[in-house]
C-alpha cells in the first residue's frame, strides 16, 4: 500500500481480507469504499480517544506494542523490511500464550529440515 487513500485501502483490503467479512473501523473517509467492495463495513464516527478505544479496543494496544517492540529490539524499522517485521510480530503475538512452545517448534524445524551435524563437522568448528 503506497498511501492511506481509499483506493489504496480498497486494494489492500481485497488482498488481505476475505470477501464478505465484517470490517469494523472508525469514521475516516478513506474506508468509505469498503462497502462497495463487498465488505460488511461497520464504521462509527467517534469524537474522543476513549470512545475509539471502546469501539476498537485492540487497535491501539497492538499498534503501540508493535512500535515499542520494534524500537526496543531493532531500534527502528526499515520500510524495505517492514513486512518481515510485521510477520514476526504477528507470529509472536498469536503465540504469546504459549511461550514454551516456541522452543519446541524451533527444535522440531531443526530436526525435520536440517541434516545432522557429523562429528567431523563439530571437530572442524571447535576453537583452538
Amino acid at each position: 500500500m503506497s498511501d492511506g487513500s481509499a483506493s489504496s485501502l480498497d486494494v489492500a483490503a481485497g488482498a488481505m481480507i476475505a470477501a464478505g467479512a465484517a470490517v469494523q473501523t472508525d469514521g475516516w473517509r478513506g474506508y468509505a469504499g469498503l462497502t462497495h467492495e463487498g465488505y460488511d463495513h461497520r464504521a462509527r464516527a467517534l469524537p474522543s480517544a476513549a470512545e475509539i478505544d471502546a469501539w476498537l479496543p485492540w487497535s491501539h494496544i497492538v499498534l503501540s506494542n508493535f512500535k515499542r517492540w520494534a524500537l526496543d529490539i531493532f531500534h527502528g524499522v526499515s520500510p524495505a523490511h517492514l513486512q518481515a517485521y510485521l510477520d514476526e510480530y504477528c507470529y509472536r503475538l498469536n503465540r504469546r500464550q504459549q511461550p514454551l512452545d516456541l522452543f519446541r517448534r524451533v527444535l522440531n524445524r531443526c530436526l525435520l529440515y536440517t541434516a545432522p551435524a557429523t562429528y567431523s563437522m563439530l571437530k572442524a568448528t571447535r576453537a583452538t
